[in-house]
Formats: structure tokens, C-alpha cells, sequence
């Protein structure tokens, strides 16, 4: 796996979210109308917005992690099990911290699979 690509998707993967979040709090901080009518409207779509924000601050703090793991060395390591994340599945979703198995194991015991 070329790590230097990696970080580099990643990083322009980051900035490009930066940008996106800018632009929903910039439309939160926006005037709104005065009918009471429109500003329901306004309401809808801020409230679209503010999970849109919550959604892509998660997706920050995921891609910051992943470029911490990159830094530190250990970006293809599962942290659970310590094993070695397959190239095909950090290709798949980079910033995942465990491997398949883990994260089937994950999932599972969410969902009470035995």
C-alpha cells in the first residue's frame, strides 16, 4: 500500500470536508425571513444542515485520526486486535481502525448476532 498516496487523498480528502463545513455554517448563521411561513421552511433546512454539520465534523475527526495513525506508524494496524488491516479494505474506507474480522466481530455484538 502507498501510504504517501494515502495521506495525500486524505489530506485533500480534509480540506475539501473544511470547505463543506464552512459553507453550512455559513448558511446557519445566515438572516432569515420575516414571514412566519418561510422561516418554517428556514427551520426544515437549517435543521438538514445542522445534521449535515454533525455528520462531516465526525468524517473531520475520522480523517484527523487516520492521518495521526499514518504519523505515528501504525495506520494498517487494527486497534483491537493488532493484526494487519487489509490494503483492499483501508483502500475501501481509509480511515477504518479495525480489520474485517474485527469489525464483523463489531457489528455483531451490536446487533446481537451471535
Amino acid at each position: 500500500m502507498d501510504i504517501k498516496a494515502t495521506e495525500k487523498q486524505l489530506r485533500d480528502k480534509l480540506g475539501g470536508e473544511i470547505k463543506r463545513l464552512e459553507a453550512i455554517e455559513q448558511r446557519l448563521r445566515g438572516t432569515h425571513s420575516a414571514s412566519f411561513g418561510e422561516q418554517a421552511i428556514e427551520r426544515e433546512g437549517d435543521e438538514v444542515d445542522e445534521r449535515m454539520e454533525e455528520t462531516i465534523i465526525h468524517e473531520i475527526e475520522m480523517i484527523k485520526a487516520a492521518l495521526e495513525r499514518i504519523e505515528a506508524g501504525n495506520y494498517e494496524t487494527c486497534s483491537s486486535c493488532g493484526e494487519q488491516i487489509n490494503a483492499a479494505r483501508l483502500k475501501a474506507l481509509a480511515y477504518t481502525t479495525l480489520c474485517i474480522n474485527c469489525a464483523r466481530e463489531r457489528s455483531d455484538r451490536i446487533l446481537g448476532v451471535s
